[in-house]
């Protein structure tokens, strides 16, 4: 008897376990913004305090929102972040130009209304959540990862009066280069001018790069039709982000801005993972700065 008591104790305690853990994750609707509705995942600490600060995560090219905040659910916990994902679906936002770049303007090059842009979604979702879950402080960060890293830093150019205190991108395949290229590979045509590139400058922004990020091949059909394009920028990942950080410091000398940007090269071994090789770096950034 003493035997099927204890073990029914175990069995009670560990569902009470797993029932707390999943009251600190799950998801919600979104609708306050004039795009379409956006599903966003969540996943807290196990008691937010005065000290939890927000961060908003992108998801890849795969548009696996779900898959991305269980990659941050250890790191949430560990360091009191409250990290949401926004899922911006093919459906609402078609590939590349929908949520890669930002969905301001249609694969025809004809603009879209900044309101609609996948962009202006971000800074009202980051707001909700801060009175949603009754966050302390304002002080958010935002995070992408591959075609989340191509939203972020095009975010931060784009819209630079954004009130987030750190954004970073990690292991971009390509850029919105420092050049006189078209958009979306460069500045030409991007309604970009130079007090906005200032503004850009003067923000808070994190390139991390993977050392192992050295892959030669294309890895979508997009990428492979624009390869000759892309590769103007380096050969590789991990060279595309060099050189962009090259060419962004000297385009802030060139418009004499204080230059608030940094780079960072982390000792990968996996090619152009993200979990166990970006995560752990760009949650240990978000605890530092975000205070």
């Amino acid at each position: 008897m003493f035997y099927i008591m204890k073990n029914l104790f175990f069995l009670v305690l560990i569902s009470c376990l797993s029932q707390n853990l999943k009251a600190n994750q799950g998801n919600f609707i979104f609708e306050s913004w004039d795009g379409p509705s956006l599903n966003v995942f969540f996943s807290s600490p196990r008691k937010i305090n005065a000290a939890t600060r927000l961060v908003v995560v992108m998801h890849g090219r795969e548009r696996n929102a779900e898959e991305y905040i269980n990659q941050w659910v250890e790191s949430a916990d560990e360091l009191n972040l409250l990290v949401i994902v926004p899922e911006f679906n093919n459906k609402d936002f078609p590939p590349v130009w929908g949520f890669n770049y930002g969905n301001i303007k249609t694969s025809e090059m004809a603009s879209i209304p900044k309101r609609m842009h996948a962009f202006s979604a971000i800074e009202p979702l980051a707001k909700q959540v801060i009175i949603k879950f009754k966050l302390k402080s304002d002080h958010w960060g935002i995070y992408g990862h591959g075609a989340g890293a191509q939203f972020v830093h095009r975010y931060v150019l784009h819209q630079p009066e954004a009130s987030h205190t750190l954004a970073i991108a990690a292991n971009l395949g390509w850029y919105l280069s420092m050049t006189d290229q078209d958009w979306p590979f460069g500045l030409t045509n991007s309604n970009i001018d130079d007090q906005q590139l200032k503004k850009a400058f003067s923000r808070y922004f994190l390139l991390m790069l993977g050392r192992a990020d050295t892959s030669t091949k294309p890895n979508s059909a997009y990428v492979k039709e624009n390869w000759e394009t892309i590769t103007l920028q380096g050969p590789h990942r991990l060279a595309r982000g060099r050189n962009f950080f090259r060419s962004a410091i000297n385009k802030s000398k060139e418009l004499d801005q204080f230059f608030k940007w940094g780079m960072v090269e982390v000792p990968t071994t996996k090619g152009h993972s993200n979990t166990e090789q970006m995560v752990p770096y760009a949650a240990e950034m978000f605890y530092a700065r975000l205070k």
